[in-house]
Protein backbone atom coordinates (compact mmCIF):
# COMPACT_ATOMS: atom_id res chain seq x y z
CA UNK A 1 0.00 0.00 0.00
CA UNK A 2 2.94 2.29 0.65
CA UNK A 3 3.94 2.07 -3.01
CA UNK A 4 0.50 3.32 -4.07
CA UNK A 5 0.77 6.30 -1.71
CA UNK A 6 4.25 7.04 -3.05
CA UNK A 7 3.10 6.89 -6.68
CA UNK A 8 0.21 9.23 -5.89
CA UNK A 9 2.59 11.59 -4.07
CA UNK A 10 4.79 11.67 -7.18
CA UNK A 11 1.80 12.53 -9.37
CA UNK A 12 0.58 15.30 -7.05
CA UNK A 13 4.12 16.69 -6.71
CA UNK A 14 4.54 16.77 -10.47
CA UNK A 15 1.12 18.36 -11.04
CA UNK A 16 1.86 21.05 -8.44
CA UNK A 17 5.15 21.92 -10.15
CA UNK A 18 3.50 22.02 -13.58
CA UNK A 19 0.87 24.44 -12.26
CA UNK A 20 3.60 26.59 -10.70
CA UNK A 21 5.26 26.76 -14.12
CA UNK A 22 1.97 27.61 -15.82
CA UNK A 23 1.25 30.33 -13.24
CA UNK A 24 4.74 31.78 -13.69
CA UNK A 25 3.93 32.47 -17.35
CA UNK A 26 0.98 34.69 -16.51
CA UNK A 27 1.89 38.37 -16.64
CA UNK A 28 0.20 39.73 -13.53
CA UNK A 29 -0.88 38.60 -10.09
CA UNK A 30 -4.55 38.54 -11.00
CA UNK A 31 -7.20 36.11 -9.79
CA UNK A 32 -6.15 33.45 -12.30
CA UNK A 33 -2.50 33.50 -11.21
CA UNK A 34 -3.41 33.58 -7.52
CA UNK A 35 -5.87 30.73 -8.08
CA UNK A 36 -3.26 28.59 -9.84
CA UNK A 37 -0.76 29.38 -7.10
CA UNK A 38 -3.29 28.36 -4.44
CA UNK A 39 -4.19 25.17 -6.30
CA UNK A 40 -0.49 24.35 -6.61
CA UNK A 41 -0.05 24.77 -2.87
CA UNK A 42 -3.08 22.54 -2.24
CA UNK A 43 -1.65 19.83 -4.51
CA UNK A 44 1.65 20.18 -2.67
CA UNK A 45 -0.16 19.65 0.63
CA UNK A 46 -1.86 16.51 -0.70
CA UNK A 47 1.54 15.33 -1.99
CA UNK A 48 3.00 15.77 1.50
CA UNK A 49 0.16 13.89 3.19
CA UNK A 50 0.46 11.00 0.72
CA UNK A 51 4.23 10.93 1.18
CA UNK A 52 3.82 10.71 4.96
CA UNK A 53 1.46 7.75 4.46
CA UNK A 54 4.04 6.10 2.18
CA UNK A 55 6.71 6.55 4.84
CA UNK A 56 4.68 4.39 7.22
CA UNK A 57 5.77 1.30 5.25
CA UNK A 58 8.69 2.41 3.06
CA UNK A 59 12.16 3.30 4.35
CA UNK A 60 12.99 6.99 4.13
CA UNK A 61 16.17 6.34 2.11
CA UNK A 62 14.11 4.54 -0.54
CA UNK A 63 10.98 6.69 -0.45
CA UNK A 64 12.77 10.03 -0.74
CA UNK A 65 15.05 8.83 -3.53
CA UNK A 66 12.15 7.40 -5.51
CA UNK A 67 9.96 10.47 -4.92
CA UNK A 68 12.71 12.81 -6.08
CA UNK A 69 13.86 10.81 -9.08
CA UNK A 70 10.43 9.81 -10.33
CA UNK A 71 9.18 13.39 -9.94
CA UNK A 72 12.06 14.59 -12.14
CA UNK A 73 11.16 12.07 -14.84
CA UNK A 74 7.45 12.96 -14.76
CA UNK A 75 8.15 16.70 -14.72
CA UNK A 76 10.49 16.39 -17.71
CA UNK A 77 7.76 14.51 -19.60
CA UNK A 78 5.21 17.19 -18.67
CA UNK A 79 7.62 19.92 -19.77
CA UNK A 80 8.04 18.22 -23.14
CA UNK A 81 4.34 17.63 -23.81
CA UNK A 82 2.64 20.60 -22.14
CA UNK A 83 5.26 23.35 -22.24
CA UNK A 84 6.97 22.23 -25.47
CA UNK A 85 10.41 22.43 -23.86
CA UNK A 86 13.30 20.95 -25.81
CA UNK A 87 15.10 17.66 -25.31
CA UNK A 88 18.85 17.34 -25.72
CA UNK A 89 21.22 14.40 -25.70
CA UNK A 90 22.34 15.47 -22.22
CA UNK A 91 18.76 15.45 -20.94
CA UNK A 92 18.16 12.00 -22.42
CA UNK A 93 21.37 10.69 -20.85
CA UNK A 94 20.43 12.26 -17.52
CA UNK A 95 16.95 10.74 -17.61
CA UNK A 96 18.37 7.33 -18.48
CA UNK A 97 20.75 7.59 -15.54
CA UNK A 98 17.94 8.67 -13.21
CA UNK A 99 15.73 5.80 -14.41
CA UNK A 100 18.53 3.28 -13.85
CA UNK A 101 19.10 4.66 -10.36
CA UNK A 102 15.38 4.61 -9.69
CA UNK A 103 15.19 0.92 -10.55
CA UNK A 104 18.17 0.12 -8.35
CA UNK A 105 16.75 2.08 -5.40
CA UNK A 106 13.31 0.53 -5.73
CA UNK A 107 14.77 -2.98 -5.83
CA UNK A 108 17.04 -2.32 -2.81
Amino acid sequence: MGALFLILAIMFNSAANALFKFASGLPEWDTQKIGLFGLSLLLGLVNTLLYIKALETIELSIAYSVLSAASIVVIVLISLVVFKEGMSVQKIAGLATICAGLLMMWKA
